[in-house]
């Protein structure tokens, strides 16, 4: 019998990626904890692997411990998503270009099925899995530009919105992502015909028309922050 004996290091990749995934494609709420030893049951681990998998992710601003409090989901502000999304568009728009430049066709057929998949679960109201599917796509796209180091970075910056997504489920919004899937079919059509321009401009309308949502609810939050001072300055003389 020939097995491979796996290392401590390897599991403790295997458990990075997949709670890494699970955070990016919206799996976990907004300030919602992140147990230690019910990862490790559910993954069927030690606690060892997956306490390093969560501190090589507190390292990079995906979660959040501070002492005495378990470890979190960070919880995303106004300022913070500008800041993600403005990152991301330079960063995702060239990977786009990048890809135009690069893709197979076995890529662009993937990218179609999970595109078609989103959708479909938008309008069956599977509001998690379409969620997911569109991190899948964005990173798919990520990947056929070939760029590791970019890709990386990428990985990062949805490690911090992923779980900020779910909000819009509590918008009472339509959850099929018709922004998304409009300028996802548009991204489509310029990666099949390899302009690398119109594919960095269909990625950038993504991000920016596809989060106007988001960034309502941020504005309503910041809203509801501010003072009411309306009854002091009635009382000025």
């Amino acid at each position: 019998m020939n097995l491979i004996k796996i290392s401590r290091d390897n599991l403790t990749t295997k458990v990075y990626q997949q709670i890494k995934e699970a955070i990016m494609s919206g799996r976990f709420q907004p300030g919602e904890r992140v147990p230690i030893r019910q990862l490790a049951e559910k993954m069927g681990t030690s606690i060892t692997p997956v306490r390093e998998a969560l501190l090589k992710l507190v390292s990079y601003g995906a979660l959040e411990m501070k002492p005495a409090h378990p470890i979190a989901i960070p919880i995303l502000d106004r300022d913070g998503y500008l800041e993600n999304r403005a990152i991301r568009l330079v960063n995702e728009g060239l990977a786009a270009a990048e890809a135009a430049r690069k893709i197979k066709r076995r890529q662009l057929n993937k990218l179609v099925r999970i595109n078609e998949e989103m959708i479909n679960a938008g309008r069956e109201g599977r509001f998690k899995d379409s969620i997911a599917g569109n991190y899948a796509f964005h990173i798919e796209v990520c990947k056929a530009a070939e760029m590791p180091a970019l890709l990386e970075i990428i990985e990062i910056l949805w490690l911090k919105i992923g779980p900020s997504l779910n909000i819009l489920e509590s918008r009472n919004l339509d959850n099929s992502p018709k922004a998304a899937s409009n300028y996802h079919k548009e991204l489509l059509q310029a990666l099949e015909a390899g302009d690398p321009e119109a594919a960095k401009s269909a990625m950038e309308k993504d991000l920016i028309e596809g989060g106007e949502a988001l960034l309502a609810y941020f504005d309503g939050q910041s809203r509801k922050a501010e003072p009411d001072t309306s009854g002091f300055i009635n009382k000025i003389p």
